[in-house]
């Protein structure tokens, strides 16, 4: 399709019933430089889709008559697009259900602007898909998303299964109590969406780097991402610098080089830059504590309420 000045737009489809969530999304996708074509229900969203052949399409899950994870079932049979599942129900399994059915993403509602420009990165990244004149389109460039990385895609999805994470390091002498992976981060309070793990506002998707902080995206260097990370599949649990150190170069004693000393300090400079960039560093935070003895853990939730324990004779 063409913007009206010869140059031909990627098309983005929305299927859905509510009116209001149809315009929120077509300013969002018109924004991020898409032509916009909508269906008020699947059957005609899935003909516009076998007819315009969209780089994109959002898919309502409920809808009169056939709903919306059919609807992606019998998209997907044709279709490579990348398909982003909007519910109002976010539930394990509904959002399982919407990758098994065939979505790339699963966004729940309220659907929340900036996050759904975070989570659409990724179309940037994928191949071209034929449009309707079987021409190559291209999503819009100037989104500029980081790559997918699968590896780290798997690893969420098995920790979010309820897969150990790395016992190596977990079996150090001086490891504290507490759970890490699903369980310790069920514990704290965190939900997994999708390719996400959230935790009290602070979002991250680990296999594209992207991270929101009150729908906020931050830019962050790649070593604090890496360590965030690491912190959110801690669960629990609290680390040493140096075990916080082995998890980010995915090392264990045994295999590492680097003194302790040389660990605790990089980690403390790593950790002072990434509550800095997530504004988490004042004197009540909310969301990691530094503590004694250069140990790490994020903010319980029967701490909430209790005294701050941040940098308490620590790095």
């Amino acid at each position: 399709m063409s913007d009206g000045s010869g140059n031909a737009r990627p098309v983005a489809l929305i299927i859905e019933d509510d009116q209001d969530t149809v315009d929120l999304l077509e300013v969002v996708l018109t924004q991020a430089g898409f032509a916009v074509l909508s269906a008020d229900n699947a059957a005609d969203g899935i003909a516009l889709a076998q007819e315009h052949r969209p780089v994109l399409a959002t898919i309502d899950v409920t809808m009169p008559g056939m709903d919306g994870l059919e609807a992606t079932r019998r998209i997907r049979d044709f279709s490579a697009t990348y398909i982003v599942i909007i519910s109002s129900r976010s539930q394990e399994t509904d959002i399982l259900a919407g990758f098994d059915a065939g979505a790339d993403d699963y966004v729940p509602k309220p659907i929340r602007p900036v996050e759904l420009r975070a989570r659409l990165a990724a179309v940037a990244r994928r191949p071209a898909v034929e449009g309707a004149d079987g021409a190559q389109q291209q999503p819009p460039a100037a989104w500029a998303p980081a790559a997918e990385d699968t590896a780290r895609s798997e690893f969420l999805r098995q920790v979010a299964a309820g897969a150990p994470v790395t016992a190596d390091v977990a079996d150090e002498e001086d490891a504290e109590t507490g759970k890490d992976g699903r369980e310790g981060m069920l514990e704290v309070g965190m939900r997994f969406v999708g390719g996400w793990v959230e935790f009290r506002g602070l979002r991250i998707n680990p296999a594209r780097g992207i991270v929101v902080v009150d729908d906020r995206l931050v830019d962050l260097p790649q070593d604090q991402v890496d360590l965030l990370e690491v912190l959110m599949y801690v669960g629990s649990r609290t680390l040493s610098a140096r075990q916080l150190a082995l998890r980010v170069r995915g090392e264990t004693e045994e295999t590492s080089t680097t003194p302790h000393r040389q660990d605790e300090r990089w980690i403390a400079w790593l950790m002072d830059g990434l509550r800095a960039g997530i504004k988490d560093d004042g004197p009540r935070p909310r969301w990691f504590q530094v503590l004694p003895r250069d140990k790490y853990r994020l903010v319980q939730p029967a701490s909430d309420d209790a005294p701050a324990q941040d940098d308490a004779g620590g790095a």
